[in-house]
């Protein structure tokens, strides 16, 4: 039997469980850190930036303190739920590929449905 594509079965959503395993794979068998520092090293996953140069990372928008603290922000409103959160992040990373804008860890907190 062929694999169905997204349009074919008519649900934006076909396929999101299946990366989503993939993302809580690589940070459920890491040592546990603090939950801030997790959803921000996640984040930096999922927009392709942990492997880049410290140099990269100068930009206010990327720096880690500015990322940190919205993951707080974000940790604290999902009720300190750190599965919500990361599913919080790959829900919007979903939307934005789909929107074709810009994200950040702040957006999910602005988003009306989250």
């Amino acid at each position: 039997m062929p694999k169905k594509t997204n349009k074919e079965t008519g649900n934006p959503f076909f396929g999101y469980l299946k990366n989503l395993k993939k993302f809580k794979k690589k940070w459920k068998n890491k040592k546990k850190i603090n939950p801030i520092h997790e959803i921000v090293n996640t984040y930096y996953e999922m927009q392709g930036w942990d492997k880049k140069p410290k140099s990269f990372f100068k930009k206010k928008e990327r720096s880690y303190g500015k990322l940190a603290y919205e993951a707080k922000k974000l940790y604290e409103v999902l009720d300190k739920n750190l599965d919500d959160c990361i599913w919080a992040l790959d829900r919007m990373k979903y939307l934005a590929e789909k929107g074709k804008f810009n994200w950040s860890i702040s957006t999910c907190l602005k988003h009306k449905k989250m």
